[in-house]
């Protein structure tokens, strides 16, 4: 019963880190940008090259990842899931942690929205919360058989 309220939560947490990363990143005067226009401005942050493809590829691929997360919950495997959900919650909640922090900047022409850090945060928090009662919920035991050595 454990491990179903775990998977629930994780599965929650997958789908909110997925939403946030839509939301607003990034505001530009009146314009907001979500995480996905943000990664399309890398060459103008230096991130060009191998490095902005790995930031790019990685970002893209947790949405493939959040829906194998969860399909691996539905099918039943949810150790494998879990492990796959600690990943996930830890990548998608350390670039939304970093965004979060730099704050709103109030004013600025130029600054971050909290909405999409904050909500992506959250998901990432709820993910690694389910992901972790998951893994600790679900033990196998070793059978005994009768007239055989302990």
């Amino acid at each position: 019963m454990r491990s179903a309220v775990g998977a629930a939560i994780a599965a929650v947490g997958l789908v909110t880190t997925i939403v946030g990363t839509f939301l607003p990143w990034l505001k530009s005067g009146s314009t907001t940008r979500d995480s996905y226009e943000v990664l399309s401005l890398r060459d103008l942050a230096g991130l060009d090259g191998v490095s902005g493809t790995v930031v790019t590829s990685v970002w893209v691929g947790l949405t493939p990842l959040a829906m194998v997360t969860i399909a691996l919950y539905v099918v039943r495997f949810p150790r494998f899931a879990g492990c796959i959900g600690i990943l996930f919650g830890t990548i998608g909640g350390t670039v939304a942690m970093v965004a979060t922090v730099q704050g709103d900047n109030k004013g600025a022409l130029v600054g971050i929205s909290t909405s999409g850090p904050v909500t992506t945060l959250a998901g990432a928090v709820l993910t690694i919360v389910g992901a972790i009662t998951v893994l600790t919920s679900t033990r196998r035991s070793a059978v005994r058989t009768s007239g055989g050595n302990p």
